[in-house]
C-alpha cells in the first residue's frame, strides 16, 4: 500500500541520516483501542485505516468477485451487518457487507469496516443468529483494530530489521526479514480470535438475536472447514485459529446455553434458510474451470490453453501456470485499470521494467494489445510478453515470462500460450451451469436418503453437513415441518 511504503521510506531516510530520534517519532504512535479503552501501539490514523480497507476491497472484488445473482440475499446480509455495526464501538465507520462469489467457507474483515462472507459459508449456516455470530465476529476484528495492530507491528519490525542490516551481510538480511514477517502475520492471534468471539456475543442481543448462535456458528464452520479441506481461497480454519474447540470455551465463559423455545428456534431458522433457495453451491464453472491443460472463464468469455506438462493453479480469477522446470510461467490477472491504455501506461512506467514496441493482434476474436518486456525479479533477469485484453470494463493481463537466459528456448511455448486465447461462443457459455440449493419444508417425516435418491455415500455425508446433521445421519427420520437444504444439479 502507498501509505505503508511512504512510512517505510521516511524511516529509512531517517536512519540513513543518523536521526534516531525521528525514527522513534515515526514509529511511536499510540491510540486508544475503541473496545478496551486502553492505549495501543499503532502507526495508522482512522482515515488511513479506512483508505487501506478501500484499496484492499478493490483488489478483493477484482480477484474473487461479488455474488450478485440474488440482490435480496445480498441486501439481507448487508442490512443485518449494518444493524450490528451500528451497535458496535465504532458505528461511524463506512461499513460495507458483501457476499463473495466463492465456494470456500469463510468470512473476512478488512480494516475500516469492509466485511465479506462467502456464498460457501452461507450455504452451511442454519439460523439468522448463526449469521449474526459470524458477522459480529468480523465486526469485532474491525472495532478492536486487530488488522491495524498487526500492520503496525509489521511496519515497526520491518524498519527495525532494516536498521539492523548493518550487522548482517546484505545477502543474509532479506531472508531473515521475510521469514520473520511471514511467521508473525499469517493470521489473527488466538487472543484476538477470542476477543472477536466475545464481541459477537455482545453485539447479537443488541439486535434481538440469540448470542448462542455464535457458538453454533463456530462449531459448524470448524467442522465443515475440516471436512472440506483447502482450496484456492483460504478456509475458515486457515484464517481463524480454532484451538481446543473454542466454541465450548466461549459458551462457558459467557454463561451461554442453547435456546429451548422450539417456536423461537423455528422462526430463527425460517428467517434465514428460506432466503437461500437458488443459492449457487460448490464450484461455479462460470467463474473459471481447468480441464486438462485448458482454462475456461465463462463470465469473461475466453479460453486459453497451456503447454503439456505445465502445472496450473487457480485462485479466484487469477491463474498461474508453471513449466516443469519452474523456469517459465504464464499468469492471468485482472488489473485495477479500466482500459488497455491505462494498463499499458502502468507497465511502461514501472520502475525497473524495460519495454519494447507494442503491437495489436486479434486472438481468437479477442482484440489484444501485446508488448515485450525485460526486468529483474528477486535478482534474476527475466524476459517475456504481456497481453492486454479488454473485457467489459476491466482488463485481462496475460503475462508470459521466463529467465532471460532460457527465453530463446521457451519463447515459442510462451508466445503460443498467448496466441491460444480465444473468445467463447454463446453455446459454450450457456452450457456452464452450477449446482444450486433447493430449500424445502417437509410436509411429512423423511430421510435425507429419500430426499436425494441416487446420491453417493460421500454426497449424503456432505448433505448431512449442509443441514447441520452428523455425517452418518442419512437414514435418520427428519420431522415434518423441518426446513431442509438440498443440492440440485443443473
Amino acid at each position: 500500500m502507498d501509505l505503508c511504503r511512504r512510512r517505510r521510506g521516511a524511516a529509512r531516510r531517517a536512519w540513513s541520516a543518523g536521526a534516531l530520534g525521528l525514527i522513534v517519532l515515526v514509529l511511536g504512535g499510540c491510540a486508544t483501542n475503541p473496545v478496551t479503552g486502553q492505549s495501543q501501539f499503532t502507526l495508522y490514523t482512522e482515515a488511513e485505516e479506512i483508505e487501506l480497507g478501500l484499496q484492499a476491497n478493490r483488489e478483493m472484488l477484482q480477484n474473487y468477485g461479488e455474488y450478485t445473482e440474488d440482490p435480496q440475499l445480498s441486501a439481507y446480509v448487508s442490512q443485518l451487518g449494518l444493524a450490528m455495526a451500528a451497535q458496535s464501538e465504532r458505528p461511524d465507520l463506512p461499513w460495507a457487507f458483501r457476499i463473495l462469489d466463492d465456494e470456500a467457507i469463510n468470512a473476512l474483515a478488512l480494516p475500516g469496516g469492509q466485511i465479506y462472507v462467502t456464498r460457501g459459508l452461507l450455504a452451511y449456516l442454519g439460523r439468522e443468529s448463526e449469521l449474526a455470530g459470524v458477522l459480529g465476529h468480523e465486526i469485532g476484528h474491525v472495532t478492536a483494530r486487530h488488522s491495524i495492530h498487526g500492520l503496525s507491528r509489521d511496519l515497526a519490525l520491518s524498519v527495525a530489521l532494516e536498521a539492523g542490516l548493518v550487522l548482517l551481510d546484505e545477502e543474509d538480511a532479506e531472508p531473515v526479514a521475510a521469514l520473520g514477517l511471514e511467521l508473525l502475520f499469517l493470521k489473527f492471534s488466538r487472543n484476538q480470535e477470542r476477543q472477536a468471539d466475545g464481541l459477537a456475543v455482545r453485539y447479537a442481543p443488541r439486535v434481538g438475536l440469540d448470542p448462542y448462535g455464535t457458538v453454533d456458528a463456530l462449531r459448524i464452520l470448524a467442522q465443515v472447514s475440516a471436512a472440506e479441506g483447502e482450496g484456492g481461497f483460504p478456509t475458515w480454519l486457515s484464517t481463524h485459529p480454532d484451538p481446543d474447540r473454542r466454541w465450548h470455551r466461549l459458551a462457558e465463559e459467557n454463561g451461554l446455553a442453547p435456546v429451548t423455545d422450539a417456536a423461537a428456534l423455528v422462526a430463527d431458522r425460517q428467517r434465514y434458510v428460506s432466503r437461500l433457495d437458488g443459492l449457487v453451491v460448490g464450484e461455479d464453472p462460470r467463474n473459471g474451470v481447468v480441464e486438462g491443460q485448458v482454462y475456461t472463464q465463462v463470465r469473461d468469455g475466453f479460453q486459453i490453453a497451456f503447454p503439456p506438462g505445465w502445472t496450473i493453479e487457480r485462485d479466484g480469477r487469477s491463474v498461474v501456470a508453471a513449466s516443469p522446470g519452474d523456469d517459465a510461467a504464464v499468469l492471468l490477472q485482472h488489473g485495477p485499470e479500466a482500459s488497455v491504455q491505462e494498463a499499458e501506461a502502468a507497465l511502461v512506467g514501472e520502475e525497473g521494467v524495460t519495454t519494447g514496441r507494442p503491437w495489436n493482434e486479434s486472438l481468437g476474436g479477442l482484440p489484444t494489445r501485446l508488448i515485450g518486456f525485460d526486468t529483474s525479479l528477486d535478482g534474476t533477469e527475466v524476459r517475456g510478453y504481456v497481453a492486454f485484453v479488454p473485457l467489459g470494463g476491466s482488463v485481462l493481463k496475460v503475462i508470459a515470462l521466463s529467465e532471460t537466459a532460457r527465453f530463446p528456448s521457451l519463447q515459442n511455448p510462451l508466445y503460443g500460450t498467448i496466441r491460444s486465447l480465444r473468445k467463447l461462443g454463446a453455446r459454450e457459455a450457456a452450457a456452464a451451469r452450477p449446482e444450486r440449493l433447493r430449500v424445502v419444508r417437509l410436509d411429512r417425516p423423511a430421510r435425507l436418503r429419500d430426499l436425494a435418491p441416487g446420491a453417493t455415500a460421500a454426497e449424503l455425508e456432505r448433505l448431512a453437513l449442509l443441514n447441520d446433521l452428523d455425517a452418518g445421519a442419512a437414514d435418520l427420520p427428519l420431522a415434518a415441518g423441518r426446513w431442509v437444504k438440498l443440492r440440485v444439479a443443473p
